[in-house]
């Protein structure tokens, strides 16, 4: 049995991740694809031998027509909530990319249709997948550090241009296999709903969440946009259901040919964990001085772009969890705008409900 999988959008991402990870698994079965840019259509066609007849203009076509066991949609940012919506109406099981959505009512809705479908809604994140995270993320929930107090994180990465609506000078960096990101797609705030926290803050949000278990509850934040129509910079500061408080700073203004970064501290009462994700390095300081380094990860594993497509198959065919869920999406939601309302108005504000008054 193979799992039958549609990918609405045919952009940088889809192409660069999702569709290879699909043609790769010798489970999967591209079965459709959709976008209303021909060009893109026609070159993702061409470079994943893709027939004619499964070859879309509108994702309503092609899940009306290609009889699908689940879809992948990875679009601007604006167009998530849709076009999720019309996917999990049908019962199909998605792989939705990050941010789950711009607004966190439309996250909640999204979240509660997948539950009463009885399908499972997977966010793109694909360090989720990553064995170290997962093997931090256990040594927490087993106690190792002890309750949680404090944690901080730095997130830097090479996306400036992308905000400025030139994706070109990443092409090589950024690998725009077969089609380049859009010239509005990163910069519009109509269509990205922000720049940093929308695109990069999400990561190293959910991650955050997904590592230590913690629910934030309220946050004051400064962002910054520079020359940009977006912010580039930002800085929380918050705290969690348990009592904790913790940083989360991140900056796109790492220059081409710079390493990026994602650096996690996170202090217990019983001890601490470092863990800089992109070197594939996480040590854990116990309670009696002991210090104890983990496995290191080989580069090409430590960010498994091919994991969430993976994983989507995995789900279809019965054979494994959601890896990233929904809770997990919409949390990050509610704090990624509460980020940008705390910015805005200038006071500390609550993550989540109180219907997210503007």
């Amino acid at each position: 049995m193979s799992a039958k999988i549609g990918v609405i959008g045919c952009g940088w991402w889809a192409t660069r991740a999702h569709l290879p990870a699909l043609q790769a698994n010798p489970d999967a079965v591209i079965a459709g694809i959709a976008d209303p840019d021909a060009e893109n259509r026609e070159r993702t066609a061409q470079r994943f031998e893709i027939p004619p007849e499964r070859v879309f203009a509108s994702a309503a076509e092609m899940l009306e027509k290609a009889g699908l066991d689940a879809a992948i949609v990875a679009v601007p940012h604006s167009a998530h909530a849709d076009l999720a919506r019309a996917v999990l109406d049908r019962g199909l099981h998605l792989l939705l990319e990050k941010p789950m959505t711009i607004q966190p009512p439309d996250a909640r809705a999204l979240a509660a249709l997948a539950k009463s479908r009885g399908v499972e809604l997977i966010i793109g994140y694909p360090w989720h997948f990553n064995r170290q995270v997962l093997a931090v993320r256990d040594a927490i929930a087993e106690g190792r550090i002890g309750a949680i107090e404090y944690v901080s994180c730095q997130f830097a990465s090479i996306v400036r241009e992308l905000y400025r609506g030139n994706p070109e000078p990443y092409r090589d960096i950024l690998d725009y296999a077969v089609n380049a990101p859009g010239l509005r797609t990163y910069a519009d705030p109509e269509i990205a709903g922000g720049g940093q926290g929308q695109t990069q803050v999400t990561h190293s949000a959910a991650l955050l969440f997904l590592l230590t278990g913690l629910k934030p509850v309220s946050v004051a934040a400064l962002t910054e946009s520079f020359e940009l129509a977006v912010d580039l910079a930002d800085a929380v500061v918050m705290r969690f259901a348990n009592g904790a408080i913790g940083s989360l700073g991140s900056t796109g203004s790492v220059l081409r040919g710079q390493d990026e970064m994602l650096e996690y501290r996170i202090f217990g009462e019983r001890g601490h964990i470092t863990f800089d994700v992109n070197e594939g390095s996480a040590v854990i300081y116990g309670p009696e001085g002991e210090v104890h380094r983990l496995p290191g990860l080989p580069a090409e594993e430590r960010y498994p772009d091919w994991a969430p497509a993976d994983n989507l198959v995995d789900v279809v065919l019965g054979r494994g969890a959601n890896g990233s869920p929904a809770s997990l999406g919409v949390l990050t939601v509610e704090f990624v705008d509460a980020m940008y309302r705390a910015a805005r108005e200038g006071r500390t504000m609550p993550v989540g409900k109180l219907e997210d008054v503007r």
